[in-house]
């Protein structure tokens, strides 16, 4: 019954020229897409390849006069690329990087993830150190032919001459120099050395970071005792150069006391010398004063002597019996002359 109503189901077409038409034009345009797009599909396919911009290729030729590695670099961009003949193979063109820490959280993403350097410090202690390499290629032709068209450039020369060239280079300092301006010539030393190593593999090195050190747990312990004796055999060569310095201090002032006691018996000297000379000086002129003195009473003596053997002697002489003669005389005296008169004296009744 349902294929007789089928049957018998009355069929629609819409009849019109002007959609005809439309379909008759769009056929054309359709079948000339066709025959354009088709080669230019199997043209890119077979013939042409793309470079992103972030890539940097190497050619490599299947058979030929030129089979193998080309050692001409193939930019970014449209290039050519004959299918089964030859192949591009591309690198990294921008910075990469390799770290090496204990922490993953460190690690950017992408990043080769290796352990932290432990470096041997000359006291002894073993320092975990967090490195960040940041390299670029820069010769794929000779990356390819030494380490093939992977990354295995990375474990063959990042990670196989970083290691050792840290621990050569951070391994001269102390452990607490890696805090010390010290710590900077070395990294920039050995940023050199690892540079000259990478150039031959094909790499550039662009930087190396020394973002972290971690100690070990007995390191502050043995710091603190350190520091503890270290400070000791400061304070006893403190005390030994203050003990010196006293010395030399007892002794600059013994030889000053004695310079001044030098000084002072000189000058006792030179005053008693002085004084001996002012009391010579004054004995001598008393002598001679007195010697002047008693030439002067001897010249005067001689004058009076030669004044009584002269005239008027006898009155003299007669005056001093009268003198002596009235200090003999004891009691009262009454006199009503003058006994001094030398008139009556000289002419007695």
């Amino acid at each position: 019954m349902l294929e007789a109503l089928k049957s018998s189901s009355p069929r629609f077409r819409v009849q019109s020229p002007f959609l005809q038409s439309l379909r008759r034009r769009f056929g054309k345009v359709g079948l000339w897409l066709l025959l354009v797009l088709v080669p230019l599909f199997f043209l890119r396919a077979c013939f042409i390849t793309y470079v992103p911009p972030g890539q940097i290729g190497v050619r490599q030729v299947s058979y030929g006069s030129g089979k193998g590695l080309q050692k001409q670099k193939v930019d970014p961009g449209w290039r050519r690329e004959i299918s089964s003949y030859e192949r591009i193979y591309t690198f990294p063109r921008d910075i990469q990087a390799v770290e090496f820490t204990n922490n993953p959280e460190e690690t950017g993403a992408g990043h080769l993830q290796r352990p932290a350097v432990k470096v041997p410090t000359v006291d002894g202690y073993p320092v975990d150190v967090d490195v960040t390499v940041l390299y670029r290629v820069r010769d794929p032709y000779l990356l390819a032919s030494k380490f093939g068209l992977s990354k295995a450039y990375e474990e063959a020369v990042v990670v196989r001459f970083t290691d050792p060239t840290v621990k050569q280079y951070l391994g001269e300092l102390l452990a607490e120099e890696f805090y010390h301006p010290k710590r900077l010539a070395q990294v920039a030393a050995l940023k050199d050395a690892l540079a000259k190593r990478f150039t031959p593999n094909g790499l550039e090195l662009r930087d190396i970071l020394i973002r972290q050190y971690d100690y070990p747990d007995t390191f502050q312990a043995l710091t603190e005792q350190k520091k503890i004796q270290d400070q000791s055999v400061l304070t006893n060569q403190a005390l030994a150069k203050q003990a010196e310095v006293q010395t030399r201090l007892n002794r600059v002032i013994a030889e000053g006391q004695n310079l001044v006691n030098v000084s002072t018996a000189e000058f006792n000297a030179q005053i008693t010398e002085i004084n001996a000379q002012k009391d010579l000086y004054q004995r001598q002129k008393k002598a001679e004063a007195d010697l002047l003195v008693k030439t002067a009473q001897a010249s005067g003596t001689e004058q009076v002597n030669r004044a009584l053997e002269g005239a008027g002697s006898a009155k003299l002489l007669r005056l001093r019996r009268g003198l002596a003669l009235l200090e003999g005389i004891k009691g009262p005296i009454y006199v009503s002359e003058d006994p001094t008169d030398l008139g009556k004296l000289g002419n007695p009744k």
